[in-house]
């Protein structure tokens, strides 16, 4: 299971658009944009799922659920001000649409415009209170208000509804850690896993929590064992990069230097965007050969 999967329950439900169209039975045989984009999405092939969006087709209801797939994939990739124009252009002929109300949210949360956040998620939850992607979003909205304990009451909340969502569980970890209560992150993370043992999101929070306490080589494994079960983790290999290279900073650890290369390169050939790790892989680019001895 991709560890965004859970999206497109949201991203694909018909009570947020409307079914696509029948296909005629001599055209089932080719796969609509949408059918491609998909695939791409539940693969992790952040790119592809990109370049099937941007060919817009001219049916509105595929067009609206492909701007939509883009709009959760740039988030995932870090381009927040791109999300939030896909997620406009699915208002645009959605203007009910839940879950882009709340991906526009969460993108304009990113970008520091979180009156415009706010005011999109209050509306949200005043129509439906138990909508588990509106509490999330308002969860991480409060915490970069630094408003921690009201975060900590709709991530919590958000989490009783929907034990199992991976999104919901990243979200409310890493409130918890900003906030410093490592133990109560700790806990979250170990519920999760339980709940959902086999996403790779519990390897991955366990492995974030570890890291917090300094649990360098455990963190590593969990990082490693979310990796196995979705290759296409973004954050994961973020993450793993910087912890090997934080641990061979000498460069005398050949195997911990090899696997930082080896996460760097991943993490930007699946589109990561962040630009403070590109200039630090950069920078070491140059000297691989050298470090490596190869």
């Amino acid at each position: 299971m991709h560890a965004v999967a859970t999206l497109l329950v949201l991203a694909f439900s018909p009570a947020v658009l409307p079914a696509p169209r029948p296909v005629p039975q001599a055209a089932a045989e080719s796969p609509s944009a949408l059918e491609v984009a998909v695939a791409a999405f539940e693969a992790g092939e952040w790119q592809r799922v990109l370049e099937v969006a941007a060919a817009t087709p001219a049916d509105p209801t595929e067009a609206a659920r492909l701007a939509y797939l883009a709009g959760e994939t740039q988030l995932i990739l870090g381009r927040s001000e791109d999300a939030a124009l896909s997620f406009r252009a699915v208002l645009a002929q959605r203007p009910a649409a839940v879950p882009a109300k709340v991906g526009l949210a969460r993108a304009l949360t990113n970008v520091g415009a979180l009156d415009e956040a706010e005011e999109l998620l209050t509306a949200v939850l005043a129509a439906e209170p138990e909508d588990v992607g509106g509490k999330t979003a308002m969860g991480l909205l409060l915490a970069r208000r630094e408003r921690f304990d009201e975060a900590r009451a709709q991530l919590a909340a958000a989490s009783k509804l929907a034990p199992t969502n991976a999104i919901c569980a990243r979200a409310y970890v890493e409130v918890l850690l900003r906030a410093e209560d490592d133990p109560a992150a700790a806990a979250v993370a170990e519920a999760f896993s339980k709940a959902a043992p086999e996403h790779p999101m519990g390897y991955f929070l366990l492995a974030v929590v570890m890291e917090r306490e300094g649990d360098d080589e455990p963190a590593i494994e969990q990082y490693q064992r979310a990796l196995a079960v979705d290759p296409n983790f973004l954050d994961a290999h973020k993450n793993l990069a910087i912890l090997c290279h934080t641990l061979s900073n000498t460069y005398q650890d050949k195997q911990r230097t090899r696997m930082a290369y080896e996460h760097y390169e991943r993490y930007f050939a699946l589109g990561g965007t962040d630009a403070q790790l590109r200039a630090t892989y950069e920078s070491l680019l140059a000297y691989k050969d050298q470090i490596l001895g190869s």
